[in-house]
């Protein structure tokens, strides 16, 4: 017999009086294209549009992990108006994903490294979901960095060790 998918399967998680309770589970993904195919997700978006740290030669070196990368990234005019557009969606489907009991949405950014914009942009959306949609669980994956962190909906990052190359812990 098959396991659960992701996408059908439940967290469970114990409220405050110690019962189980149900939440939708985000993963908010990054990864570059030259190492690979897209991950499966509910969607994929491609930010190559976008100006690239990886030839500013002080940016080279550093990720989107770093603030001089997110600076660097998210100053760009195109950047400011794709993440409004990507959040105003998200905010629209993603509660339409919990009431069709469906409890997992994994949502990836792909750029061609996997380094700095896409990685950049994850975190972004990730904070952003976690503190928009504060019963959900929001998790971010950065494929190539092999980094995964959960976001708390006041920003804080929770990074996980014992993360394999598929990003999972």
């Amino acid at each position: 017999m098959r396991g659960k998918s992701p996408e059908t399967e439940v967290m469970k998680h114990n409220d405050t009086n110690g019962a189980d309770t149900e939440r939708l589970e985000v993963t908010v993904m990054s990864f570059g294209y030259k190492r690979g195919d897209a991950p499966s997700a509910n969607a994929v978006f491609d930010v190559r549009f976008l100006k690239n740290p990886y030839w500013v030669e002080d940016l080279r070196p550093l990720t989107g992990l770093d603030k001089p990368v997110q600076d660097y990234v998210l100053e760009q005019e195109p950047a400011q108006e794709f993440l409004r557009s990507i959040l105003d969606l998200c905010f629209k489907i993603i509660p339409q994903f919990t009431d069709a009991k469906v409890r997992h949405f994994t949502i990836a950014f792909g750029c061609t490294g996997g380094q700095h914009r896409s990685t950049t942009i994850a975190e972004n959306v990730a904070k952003s979901l976690a503190a928009g949609i504060p019963e959900a669980h929001v998790r971010v994956s950065h494929r190539e960095l092999e980094e995964v962190a959960h976001v708390t909906a006041n920003g804080v990052r929770h990074r996980h060790s014992d993360t394999g190359k598929d990003g999972v812990s």
